[in-house]
């Protein structure tokens, strides 16, 4: 008798226990919920043939006598669909590949054919920065986040068929999901959780799990989402929607996730190392966002990330990245923890070499004259700074600046001539290929015109003592003043610093007196003495009043 070639179908969670028993006395059917595999009858099939190729054990055919009520297992009919509990196939363990990974980990194993596996039943464990990415015999990708074990609980090729089942527990952490749509027939992929169990038949999805409870994200197609425990039914999740199972295996109704956040407004560059997203309110996420994440990543699908930061306001950042361009996504969390759609954008960092730090003037200092002496740190990537100065004012002050060098050597450069005005300056740092790294942020200083030095004071000198007086001063002004008996000041007989216009001194002892005068400004500027100005006292005959006693010719002086 001639075989035609032998169709095959494998049905999923089928409950044979509800099948009323056709076969012998003593039939025992299968559990409700097993998978098993469909056969489709050819000529010559028998159930020892067929145990002999798709069993484990070829001397349990009799079981499938009894499951499928069989009444001559040497003669089967032509067209049967033969059902076999996949249970009791031979089943042939496939190892999932590591196609990426970041940060720490630990579970795989080095494969023959190199690259690096984790085995059927094996354990994977991430460290809080690790991220890798498997790939299982389905085809399906599996992207395991930080602080998150997952063990590949079923990973295996049924022998004879051409078919594969596929399946893992996710003990804790979060877990990123591209399921391969399974075949006709075929089970899809299965995440099993401490709380629950998510199956699919191909779809886009995210899970998170911890003690309490395991969260649903689909992004696209369907989940079948179930609870353990004595909570019947499964609920389907489809794609925008998420669901939760609680620590009671409750599955909670469907609900929308958060729209994506906008990325308007976000720099096209970043110039510093800390990197700083501050997101735009956008209307349909007010009230409903409670929390946010961002990822970056060298790839588009994230396999390598390297950077995974959460944050309760729509501030995010991100330190630690290298200079590079990346992508970058960024979602919305809700109120029960919920991760909502992905907006996803670039992100370009080039914050190095750093920029120096300022160090003269110091921001917002007021300075003298027509020039200023510019300095800032040291640092080892910078072979040569690039400086630049500009009015301010303007709302670009550095489109047009009046100083702008790029092989300023050391660090410092005095720059002369200026007039008088609020000026802006800032710094960058060029490495000794060439490359140059941002600017530093702009400090700013004033620059005033030197006063005219201080009038020196007028005196007046009679019997009753010395009197010197200057013109009223301006609002803040104070004056320094110095009386010596030399003109070197080495000797002073008086120096004080006087709000007032005039300064006396009584009855000073007969000479010559030095006087000089320098002005305070308001904003601490000290400026330059008057030039030195001298007078003389005479040495007069007093009377009884101790006045100087004066003649036709003048006062009387002593001999």
């Amino acid at each position: 008798m001639s075989k035609r070639a032998t169709p095959c179908r494998l049905a999923v969670l089928v409950p044979l226990a509800s099948l009323a028993a056709l076969g012998p006395a003593g039939a025992a059917p299968t559990t409700a919920g097993d998978d098993e595999y469909v056969h489709v009858v050819a000529a010559g099939d028998t159930l020892i043939a067929l145990g002999r190729r798709y069993l484990a054990d070829p001397t349990q055919w009799p079981q499938l006598q009894r499951v499928n009520r069989v009444r001559e297992p040497r003669r089967l009919p032509i067209g049967l669909d033969l059902r076999i509990p996949l249970r009791l196939m031979r089943l042939e363990p496939v190892p999932a590949a590591l196609l990426a990974a970041s940060g720490g980990f630990s579970g795989t194993e080095p494969a023959a054919a190199g690259g690096r596996t984790l085995a059927t039943d094996g354990e994977l464990v991430t460290d809080g920065d690790g991220s890798v990415t498997l790939r299982l015999v389905d085809g399906t990708e599996l992207r395991l986040r930080g602080s998150s074990r997952l063990r590949l609980q079923d990973s295996h090729r049924l022998s004879g068929t051409g078919q594969v089942r596929s399946g893992v527990r996710l003990e804790q952490g979060r877990a990123e999901v591209k399921a391969q749509p399974a075949r006709a027939g075929q089970p899809g992929f299965r995440i099993q959780t401490p709380q629950g169990v998510l199956a699919v038949r191909g779809t886009e999805y995210r899970v998170t799990v911890d003690a309490a409870r395991t969260v649903g994200e689909v992004l696209d197609g369907s989940v079948s989402m179930s609870g353990h425990g004595a909570v019947p039914g499964a609920a389907p999740v489809r794609g925008g929607f998420g669901a939760v199972i609680d620590a009671g295996g409750r599955v909670t109704a469907p609900r929308a996730l958060l729209e994506a956040p906008s990325l308007a407004g976000l720099p096209a560059r970043h110039e510093r190392p800390l990197v700083q997203l501050q997101l735009q309110p956008q209307a349909a996420l007010q009230g409903q966002a409670h929390g946010w994440r961002v990822q970056v990543a060298r790839d588009g699908q994230f396999d390598e990330l390297l950077a995974d930061v959460r944050a309760a306001a729509p501030e995010l950042r991100i330190a630690g990245l290298p200079d590079g361009r990346y992508r970058m996504r960024v979602r919305a969390i809700d109120a029960q923890g919920m991760e909502g759609r992905d907006a996803s954008g670039w992100l370009e960092l080039k914050a190095r070499p750093e920029p120096p730090l300022l160090r003269t003037p110091p921001q917002a200092a007021v300075l003298r004259g027509s020039s200023v002496e510019l300095t800032w740190t040291a640092s080892r990537e910078a072979a040569r700074h690039h400086l630049q100065l500009a009015r301010a004012g303007a709302a670009e002050p550095f489109a047009e600046p009046m100083v702008d060098l790029k092989d300023v050597q050391g660090q410092g450069y005095r720059v002369d001539d200026l007039p008088p005005g609020r000026y802006l300056w800032r710094v960058g740092a060029l490495r000794a290929d060439g490359d140059a790294g941002p600017m530093g942020e702009a400090q700013a200083f004033e620059l005033r015109a030197l006063p005219a030095p201080a009038a020196p004071p007028a005196s007046r000198v009679d019997e009753s003592g010395v009197r010197l007086s200057w013109p009223a001063a301006q609002a803040g002004q104070r004056f320094e003043l110095q009386l010596a008996r030399d003109d070197a000041f080495a000797h002073r007989v008086a120096e004080t610093i006087l709000e007032d216009t005039h300064f006396e001194l009584p009855q000073p002892a007969p000479g010559r007196y030095f006087v000089r005068m320098r002005r305070h400004e308001a904003d601490g500027y000290v400026g330059p003495w008057s030039q030195t100005q001298f007078f003389d006292v005479a040495d007069c005959v007093r009377d009884a009043s101790s006045g100087c006693v004066r003649t036709e010719g003048g006062l009387l002086q002593r001999p």
